[in-house]
């Protein structure tokens, strides 16, 4: 897959992804792609929508920036003009419109309008094309977010909406014919999918930039709009906005359609559209329903590039409270600019695979009957069966599964446990046994060996029951302190023991070898201990990463551990070095 940023609005910075699957989570058409632990955007299936921009913990959702192609713009250009949002009204609080307006002349443009003007057209257009139309189901095709929507996962639906221009593009085309086809927009707002609109209307809209975007650069050039005196010439062009104004939360668009037989709807938030437009029936016998429908919930005054954090309902107060009527007279002739638009559906292609393909994708995460179906969501699907479709999709790896991961790094630790060459003790909080290998226990006795062959690991069984030497892990797990080497005698059994914290005061590591031991196993158990622990550290990482522990401090533990045993081994390689050279003498 190619990863390019190229003409993208949202993309991803490889270094910054942790693979939380978080904007797997949350994307509502579920257009990611994981690759080697990264997770990109497919560009195919997204519909901008901007979300995960937002959820992205560590920032590796980046929208792209329009500044710099914008400040060429100006240096090229004699007349830029800057085509503002309505929405503004909510976002720069308590800023009057003048003093705005000289900040952004400030920055090179020519002046400054209203995108809501756009907006008036297009619900002019709007209610003329239903008055015409035959009765039925029609879509509003003012939020670019649910016109992508519509064309790519409704696509039965892509003739319902409306034909006409976005607000947006709509303003544009007024613009133009108010001052010349040779003057160029820039529209500044807070929809993300606006870049991906003015990306395909480049004729229209040279670049769209952010609300974010135009205040960075007002704070990298100095600019503080609160503070400027504006002049005469700081003043919406060609005109102020009326109605248009609305848009910008839902039902706003509303006031704007007239008709007797129009039924009108809105509905904001692109989960909720999506029930919308389930078994949506478009035929209508005897009148139509007109569907204002905005991918963000409460509108654009909650859009992705949003400034303002205040409650929706004061945002929605700001914007009608400032509604203003323009003045008779002072609005050009419309009826000749041409807003009319063509939506045709692209879907999005969704290959059906079998359904043993299916249970083969489950069966390599471990899912091998319905009870191992957690539906838990840690690799951000719903369900394990959508999670085996992005598999055999090429959406999603099989480590995405956290529940899978957590056996593998389970069944591992386990092997390895085994392996070490040497008593290995994991012992809880409650002083339980967690795991312990077979040399273990046999070190302990017959008995505890005996035990051990009914109930391998001995997994929560009393440590005093099996171990005569419990009181040391009690005191370890209660303050902390380590014990690295202690000999311990009991009859005749003399064992060394040390035991390390893997979380203090709640799981420790004990590691107890018999010293009766033959020393030529002890040459070769350094030598195979090394390796295994150092396999078992990386394995252990895992399963402290899978369950949020530190991993560094079990790391820290286990090398450690490994120093004890290899110091332990070169006191006897020396001590049997000596015994060699006088048995020589």
């Amino acid at each position: 897959m190619n990863h390019t940023t190229d003409l993208k609005p949202i993309y991803t910075e490889p270094e910054n992804c942790q693979d939380c699957y978080k904007c797997v989570r949350e994307c509502p058409v579920k257009a990611i792609q994981v690759e080697d632990n990264k997770a990109y955007i497919i560009e195919e299936r997204c519909v901008y929508c901007g979300h995960c921009t937002q959820v992205c913990p560590t920032g590796a959702k980046k929208i792209r920036d329009g500044i710099s192609r914008t400040k060429l713009l100006l240096g090229k250009q004699e007349k830029v003009i800057l085509s503002l949002a309505p929405s503004w009204v909510s976002e720069f609080d308590d800023m009057e419109a003048p003093r705005l307006i000289a900040a952004i002349r400030q920055l090179g443009f020519a002046a400054v309008s209203e995108t809501a003007i756009g907006a008036e057209l297009v619900s002019s257009r709007v209610t003329e094309y239903l008055q015409s139309s035959a009765p039925g189901v029609y879509i509003s095709s003012a939020c670019p977010v649910v016109v992508e929507y519509v064309r790519k996962y409704s696509s039965q639906y892509a003739g319902s909406i409306t034909p006409v221009l976005s607000p947006m593009l709509s303003h544009a085309k007024i613009l133009k014919q108010h001052y010349g086809e040779e003057v160029k927009v820039v529209f500044a707002g807070p929809c993300i999918c606006k870049k991906l609109e003015a990306d395909r209307y480049r004729n229209l809209v040279e670049v769209a930039i952010t609300f974010k975007d135009l205040k960075n650069w007002f704070e990298r050039e100095n600019i503080h709009p609160e503070r400027l005196e504006p002049s005469a010439e700081d003043h919406f062009v060609p005109w102020s906005a009326g109605v248009g104004a609305l848009y910008p939360f839902e039902g706003g668009m509303l006031p704007g359609i007239e008709g007797k037989k129009i039924a009108k709807m809105a509905f904001s938030d692109l989960y909720n559209i999506k029930e919308v437009l389930k078994n949506l029936d478009s035929k209508r016998e005897k009148d139509s329903i007109f569907l204002e429908l905005l991918a963000c919930k409460g509108g654009c005054i909650n859009g992705p590039a949003k400034l303002s954090q205040r409650s929706l309902a004061l945002k929605r107060y700001s914007i009608e409270n400032s509604l203003r009527r323009p003045a008779e007279g002072e609005r050009d002739d419309l009826s000749g600019v041409d807003i009319s638009a063509r939506y045709v559906a692209s879907p999005c292609h969704t290959p059906k695979y079998s359904e043993a393909e299916i249970v083969q994708a489950l069966a390599a995460v471990g899912k091998t009957c319905p009870e191992d179906e957690l539906n838990c969501s840690g690799c951000g699907y719903d369900s394990c069966r959508d999670f085996a479709l992005a598999m055999l999709d090429g959406r999603a790896e099989e480590n995405m599964c956290v529940s899978y991961m957590r056996k593998v790094a389970h069944d591992k630790a386990t092997v390895l446990l085994q392996k070490i060459p040497a008593g290995v003790i994991l012992v809880d909080k409650d002083l339980k046994v967690s795991d312990m290998n077979h040399f273990c226990a046999n070190i302990l006795g017959e008995e505890t060996a005996l035990i051990y062959e009914a109930s391998p690991g001995l997994a929560g069984i009393q440590l005093e029951d099996v171990c005569p030497f419990a009181d040391l892990f009690r005191t370890v797990l209660t303050t902390g302190k380590e014990i690295s080497e202690k000999q311990i005698r009991d009859g005749e059994k003399v064992w060394l023991l040390s035991i390390y914290n893997i979380q203090p005061n709640r799981l420790v590591f004990g590691i107890l070898q018999d010293l009766h031991e033959p020393f030529v196993r002890q040459e070769w158990m350094l030598e195979q201990t090394q390796e295994v622990i150092r396999k078992y550290m990386e394995t252990v990482q895992q399963v402290a990463c899978l369950l949020g522990e530190n991993a560094a401090y079990t790391d820290a533990t286990l090398r450690a551990v490994m120093n004890s045993v290899s110091s332990k081994a070169q006191i006897k390689t020396n001590q049997a070095n000596h015994q060699k050279a006088n048995h020589h003498e």
